[in-house]
């Protein structure tokens, strides 16, 4: 149900009508603000619905898009708004044409990026970005997927979608690194997520028919890190932005520590698998672990000592929990992996999400919502 955030900064026409029409209104105890995290227990509310309306309403009066097709509204019998049906694999490929590019940044290595256009060349359309570490499948032109995420739930309201590989995951090239340091800004052979998620724009608006010239990006969790990261000193087509229970330090409150205190099950349960190297990464998946019992408490229990994860488990195999071992404490290696001190000079309209009974990423919402900036370094 995002999808109003997007529409109603990256659109034409006027929205001044939609909140009324649709019979959302605002309870008079939500405080909103050109950045603002909104529980995730409220995604399907009106009170959400009616929040993006307004945030990205604020100072630009731009607009939803109707539905596109009668045909593709239900109502809610419990409410009077219509309901947007998702889309399945049939729909996307009668409608949608999909391309591969790879796109070439300023270092000269190069993104994959797989998108979905629609087919009606009649107008134009924004474009909604996801960079992503966890691969942008299935890969080939002539190979959809069945839709998720964005796709399923927003393709009949008619973006252009760009999914792309970070660099250095599954089809792009270039050196993979976790929580990749934000560089100072002005040397411009200088690489991290924000230069990358700029020159990707750049090419698309460039290079893409049928784009209005707007973008909006989007990501939950991980992918919600390199949504804020493309925030920074972000291309002036970036026009909306929706990090969802998002990464910004990894030592103070996100995923792997606590207030400093190593969250093991987490980490080991996702590095065994996202940390395997794999020979051909856009064909193979990771090999799961076999823990050999249902019962985690026995499991980590008769790991005894941390330093037989790497001993008698992963052996060599994977390079960042060795990294987690021996910087248990807030080195220099984790502060320039925090991407709050950089949440500055953002031009985008914002919305954060995050959950209240988020176990892993409830630290990076509340403090991206509270770090960032519309202010120039």
């Amino acid at each position: 149900m995002i999808w109003p955030l997007f529409r109603a900064r990256l659109s034409e026409r006027s929205s001044s009508h939609r909140c009324k029409k649709s019979g959302f209104s605002c309870d008079r105890n939500v405080s909103l603000s050109p950045v603002t995290t909104i529980p995730l227990r409220f995604l399907k509310s009106r009170i959400f619905l009616c929040a993006a309306l307004i945030i990205l309403n604020a100072g630009e009066n731009k607009a939803l898009a109707q539905p596109t097709a009668k045909s593709n509204e239900t109502r809610d019998s419990s409410s009077s708004h219509p309901k947007v049906e998702p889309v399945d694999r049939a729909y996307l490929m009668e409608n949608y044409t999909k391309f591969e590019f790879k796109i070439p940044m300023r270092d000269g290595v190069r993104l994959f990026a797989a998108v979905y256009s629609p087919k009606d060349d009649s107008e134009t359309y924004p474009i909604l970005l996801q960079r992503t570490p966890y691969g942008v499948r299935p890969y080939g032109v002539d190979n959809y997927p069945d839709p998720g995420g964005q796709l399923r739930h927003y393709a009949r309201e008619r973006f252009i979608f760009v999914f792309q590989d970070v660099r250095g995951r599954n089809g792009s090239g270039g050196e993979f690194v976790h929580m990749r340091p934000q560089k100072p800004i002005g040397d411009a052979n200088t690489i991290d997520e924000s230069t990358d998620a700029y020159d990707t724009i750049d090419w698309l608006v460039k290079n893409l028919p049928n784009n209005n010239g707007k973008v909006g990006m989007m990501g939950i969790s991980y992918p919600g890190f390199y949504t804020a990261a493309g925030m920074v000193n972000s291309h002036p087509a970036l026009k909306a932005a929706s990090p969802q229970a998002p990464i910004s330090d990894w030592f103070i409150g996100d995923d792997f520590h606590h207030n400093g205190v190593f969250y093991l099950a987490h980490a080991f349960g996702f590095l065994s698998g996202f940390g395997q190297t794999l020979e051909e990464p856009m064909r193979m998946d990771p090999r799961p672990f076999d823990f050999k019992t249902p019962n985690g408490y026995e499991f980590y229990l008769n790991i005894g000592p941390l330093v037989n994860v790497e001993k008698n488990l992963f052996k060599g195999e994977i390079a960042f929990w060795n990294d987690l071992m021996e910087h248990d404490r807030y080195d220099a290696f984790w502060q320039e992996r925090n991407l709050l001190p950089h949440l500055s000079n953002v031009r985008a309209a914002v919305m954060t999400v995050g959950g209240w009974f988020d176990a892993e990423d409830l630290y990076g919402p509340l403090q991206i919502y509270n770090g960032s900036s519309t202010g120039v370094e």
